[in-house]
């Protein structure tokens, strides 16, 4: 029987997106007694309990990479199956060893940058190792149309994410405040919005703004500009932080909220992009309904009307009308 090699750079104990996914698709695979194996770069973290069958290269970049080749070229066979985090530079060396090649697509991570690779000779690099590969698979109908234009000869599929839900599910009950209780959980950065969250809430009239309050969860570099903003709009008793939210208390983060709530704009020329929107369906699983922006792909994670709502990037108009019905 072939094996899977999920071939990484993001792996737990990060605790990113591409690196929980992985983690989950290999966990599949051994709930099923299924042939798995994954190789990744060391990390100075917590290796998650009995996670077996994970081989840890200890170079630095640029030897970590030829290392990686030659253990794939060495430790696998032509009949295994190798399956990439992303596509650079796991793509690339994937396709190097000769091994049949399949690519998880995000979204982000396929837009250019600003380094004079990226301006000039990202486009090509991306086409070639997209094309070459024996399938992308994409995470939701808008990163399919990304790699599409990134590379029209590839070969996408898409399958928009699931979540855990014998991991994720009602943990908590409903806080008993009065109040009309949001959440929201991400690195904090300005595409998120946050901020357009937070400015909505504070020209709500008193009467409504004051039986609303909303939790934000996560790290990042725009945290202290948010905070100073709660301060300056005087929102501070409709707002809190509560800084870094770990794995094991997800389930309480979103099971006690009444909605979860993430408005998320796209800055392509950034790299910022939203290629699903992994939160909505682990609030939902939470058993709490999700507020989320028409942006990216997270129209994939939240059908409108069926268990959260959609509105346009920055309608204050929109959320406010929202806010003033489920309050």
């Amino acid at each position: 029987m072939s094996r899977l090699i999920i071939l990484t750079y993001d792996y737990p104990p990060n605790n990113g997106g591409i690196a929980r996914l992985c983690f989950e698709i290999k966990k599949q695979y051994n709930l099923h007694h299924l042939p798995v194996e994954v190789v990744c770069l060391a990390n100075q973290g917590k290796d998650p309990a009995n996670d077996q069958n994970v081989v840890r290269v200890t170079s630095k970049r640029g030897k970590a990479e030829y290392e990686l080749l030659q253990y794939i070229r060495k430790h696998t066979t032509k009949d295994d199956i190798i399956l990439t985090g992303t596509f650079h530079p796991d793509g690339l060396i994937a396709l190097l060893s000769g091994r049949r090649t399949y690519i998880l697509a995000h979204g982000a991570e396929l837009l250019p940058g600003h380094s004079v690779f990226r301006k000039h000779l990202w486009k090509y690099y991306r086409n070639r190792v997209l094309k070459k590969a024996h399938a992308v698979i994409a995470n939701s109908h808008y990163t399919a149309s990304l790699v599409k234009t990134c590379s029209p000869e590839a070969n996408v599929l898409t399958l928009p994410l699931g979540v855990d839900i014998t991991y994720f599910h009602p943990t908590l009950p409903k806080k008993q405040n009065g109040k009309l209780n949001l959440c929201s959980i991400s690195r904090l950065e300005a595409f998120k919005g946050h901020d357009f969250i937070i400015r909505t809430l504070s020209m709500l009239p008193a009467a409504y703004r004051n039986k609303i309050h909303l939790t934000i969860g996560g790290k990042g570099p725009y945290k202290e500009t948010l905070e100073k903003m709660v301060t300056d709009l005087q929102v501070t008793d409709q707002v809190s932080f509560t800084g870094f939210v770990a794995d094991d208390k997800l389930c309480d983060f979103y099971s006690s909220a009444d909605i979860f709530i993430l408005c998320t704009r796209e800055e392509p020329g950034n790299r910022n992009v939203e290629g699903f929107g992994l939160v909505f369906t682990e609030a939902q699983a939470c058993g709490t309904a999700v507020i989320g922006t028409k942006a990216g792909g997270i129209p994939d994670a939240v059908h409108d009307g069926n268990g959260g709502w959609l509105i346009e990037p920055d309608n204050q108009k929109q959320l406010t009308a929202l806010l003033k019905k489920t309050g």
